[in-house]
């Protein structure tokens, strides 16, 4: 059920990147530092979230599915928790196509 008028962005990740659909309203991700839902099930290659709340989205803003953004964070140890499994599991569920950053 809607809230009225809703604002949905498509990002380019989804199960067949190692994005599970076990996930699918389950956890958020990150857009300008806050916590937006995933809406519908996770796509083969796309996932849905709800954009609505967030002012001046626009394409190519950054999405952050792990890790921290502005105040905002997101841990293995959280998708961990919701996949029933180790925090381990989770960096090595993603698939090689998937961009990854190294922070030392």
């Amino acid at each position: 059920m809607t809230r009225g008028i809703e604002k949905i962005a498509i990002i380019p990740l989804g199960y067949g990147d190692g994005y599970s659909r076990s996930l699918s309203m389950k956890i958020p991700v990150l857009v300008r530092g806050k916590r937006v839902p995933i809406v519908g099930n996770i796509c083969m290659d796309q996932t849905m979230i709800d954009v609505t709340d967030i002012d001046d989205v626009k394409v190519g803003d950054e999405v952050v599915i792990i890790g921290r953004q502005g105040e905002e964070f997101i841990t293995p140890e959280e998708v961990a928790a919701i996949r029933n499994t180790i925090n381990y599991e989770i960096p090595i569920m993603f698939l090689p196509r998937v961009p990854r950053v190294y922070i030392r």
